[in-house]
């Protein structure tokens, strides 16, 4: 190479290198971040379009993962029975089917014990509807009324070949419903049984260097969507207790059953109680007018306001820490991304990776140079601005001349 050619070539990398070091030392923090987080918003997508394809196996998994949350200290307890392994947890998951299959069993019997009486009060209300609409302020006369009531039916008539196909859907989700339930239970028995066996070998698929802060951060995220999951439990009795008792006061038909709807709602944080009251309110409007659905909606502003102010704190307060504006988010994420199923595992999720994070983060700082995944800190700000590698002997040369970001 002609010495020409070879001062050429010095001088571009001599731009090069200025060009380099021109780039504040912020800026290059920025870029190293963006594109690990580009990289990791990849992954998530990824991850997200492979949960589309398996929704049902996923949501059953998680489903049982949380029921294994609550039936976890009864296992715990039942251990002490004599026999194998085997026999607490499958005592413990036929106590929890049992509470579960009477509650259904229950809402059910109520509701075939009072239908003809909630149909009369339906009825009744149409015909109130029907009188209001024709005196009421809008006065309507009686052919407008019947036009209208003819459209609904034309509308329902033309449109029963969509029924039809309603209803044969209705079968396929009935009969794909079985089978999660079916893989609800058999996963909940095997992580009864199991559990700390599983996690074990889900803690050895990652590099040996980081298995003891993520064995960590694991098992405190499984403390807290275990307090989570047993305090809601506790919470969402007590506003079914609640209603149904202020029902019961009101003589409100189908008031055990509604206490049920709180329950199962209550499971849904801020959103759930104010929809299942919703309800509530309306049937004791229908069944006793005005006052009644004030008293009822009354009481269940006064429940919410409790859970917040109270209960929250003095249950979750232990076991979760999390912000009511992150729970709001989270519920209405969910909600908007997975429906009712969506909104029920949203503050779960985001209790258990709150924790699993700060446990992490607390656990012991690695050396530098160790191949584990988690962030090093240092104090030099050379070499790569987020995993901590370190400096070359030419940074650390033009270091000790001008300095980071110079």
């Amino acid at each position: 190479m002609s010495d020409r050619a070879q001062r050429k070539r010095r001088g571009e990398q001599a731009s090069a290198d200025s060009a380099v070091e021109a780039v504040t030392w912020p800026v290059r923090v920025a870029a190293a971040w963006s594109w690990r987080l580009l990289v990791i918003a990849a992954g998530i997508y990824v991850l997200l379009l492979i949960f589309g394809k398996i929704e049902l196996v996923a949501f059953s998994f998680i489903l049982a993962l949380f029921l294994t949350a609550v039936l976890h200290p009864l296992e715990r307890q039942l251990r002490r029975v004599p026999g194998p392994k085997s026999l607490s947890a499958a005592l413990a998951l036929l106590i929890g089917i049992g509470a579960l299959v009477g509650i259904g069993f229950f809402v059910s019997w109520q509701i075939s014990t009072h239908a003809s009486q909630f149909g009369d009060q339906i009825n009744s209300l149409v015909a109130k509807i029907n009188h209001w609409l024709h005196h009421g302020p809008l006065h309507l006369n009686q052919a407008d009324l019947d036009k209208i009531s003819s459209e609904i039916t034309n509308t329902v008539k033309s449109h029963q070949g969509q029924l039809i196909s309603g209803a044969i859907a209705t079968v396929q989700t009935v009969v794909e419903v079985l089978g999660a339930l079916l893989l609800i239970l058999l996963s909940t028995f095997f992580l009864l049984r199991d559990g700390d066996a599983i996690w074990q070998w889900v803690v050895r698929l990652f590099p040996r260097a980081a298995h003891e802060r993520l064995d960590a951060g694991g098992r405190a995220g499984w403390r807290s969507l275990g307090g989570y999951m047993r305090g809601q439990l506790i919470i969402a009795l007590f506003h079914g207790i609640a209603v149904m008792i202020v029902l019961f006061i009101l003589q409100v038909p189908l008031a055990a059953a509604l206490g049920v709807v709180i329950f199962l709602g209550s499971f849904v944080p801020l959103i759930g109680l104010t929809v299942a009251g919703a309800l509530c309110t309306a049937v004791a409007l229908l069944e006793h007018g005005v006052t009644a659905g004030v008293v009822v909606a009354i009481a269940i502003v006064v429940l919410v306001q409790l859970e917040a102010h109270l209960l929250q704190p003095l249950i979750m307060s232990r076991s979760v820490e999390v912000h009511p504006l992150a729970i709001a988010l989270a519920v209405i994420t969910g909600t908007v991304l997975a429906g009712i199923v969506g909104a029920l595992l949203a503050v779960p999720f985001i209790a258990f990776l709150n924790s699993t994070v700060h446990a992490i983060r607390a656990a012991r700082e690695l050396p530098i140079g160790d191949t584990s995944f988690p962030v090093q800190h240092r104090e030099s700000p050379l070499g790569d601005p987020v995993d901590g590698t370190e400096p070359t002997d030419e940074e650390k040369e033009d270091a000790r001349g001008e300095g980071p970001g110079s």
